[in-house]
């Protein structure tokens, strides 16, 4: 599958942030097909368009949530997803993980953490590569580390947090990156959430 054919459909009350989306992405080559604000929209968008992938934000001001809207299109087909959010409780995470989204993006987000995201769900990874990922089972500790990191806490919140020092809290996310042949926080929360280690 080519990443640049794939069709892509954001959906984000601010306008603004989404034409920001819209932008980073069609200069990386990738085609978005619409952009809808309203959960009522969205499913518009997604009727006519039958993307391949959905940016969405969990928050559209309304009574529906960017994760009743995935709740709805889950129940016909199993498009991936990117969750967008400004927030990070455990009670929010809960529920997007509970629709199983390829990702999970705390705002504000670089234009490289999207980038990122929207890879690794459109690459063509083996189904080697995958297994061995899954392979490398965290312990308690870098678990613990690995649900902070999840919620955008920084190296030095996820210390206080946990009662450890700064610099075990780096030991460990550069053991867990480097054992898991990953890069960023984002590709991180991406793994986690796929392979259930948020639960």
């Amino acid at each position: 599958m080519e990443m640049s054919n794939v069709d892509i459909l954001i959906v984000e009350d601010e306008i603004i942030v989404a034409k920001d989306i819209e932008q980073t992405l069609a200069s990386n080559g990738f085609n978005v097909v619409g952009i809808a604000r309203s959960f009522e929209k969205a499913n518009e968008e997604f009727l006519q368009h039958l993307p391949g992938l959905i940016i969405c934000d969990i928050n559209l001001r309304s009574g529906l949530t960017g994760i009743d809207f995935i709740k709805k299109v889950r129940g016909d087909s199993d498009i991936p997803v990117i969750y967008l959010t400004a927030y990070s409780d455990e009670e929010t995470i809960e529920k997007a993980i509970s629709t199983h989204p390829g990702s999970y993006i705390t705002k504000p987000f670089t234009n490289e953490q999207l980038l990122v995201a929207v890879k690794m769900i459109l690459s063509n990874e083996s189904r080697e590569e995958e297994s061995s990922f899954a392979d490398h089972k965290p312990t308690k500790r870098e678990l613990e580390i690995i649900k902070c990191i999840a919620r955008g806490m920084t190296s030095h919140e996820i210390a206080a947090e946990l009662g450890i020092c700064f610099e075990t809290v780096q030991t460990h996310r550069k053991k867990i990156l480097g054992k898991n042949h990953i890069h960023s926080s984002s590709e991180l929360t991406a793994l986690a959430i796929k392979n259930n280690w948020m639960d």
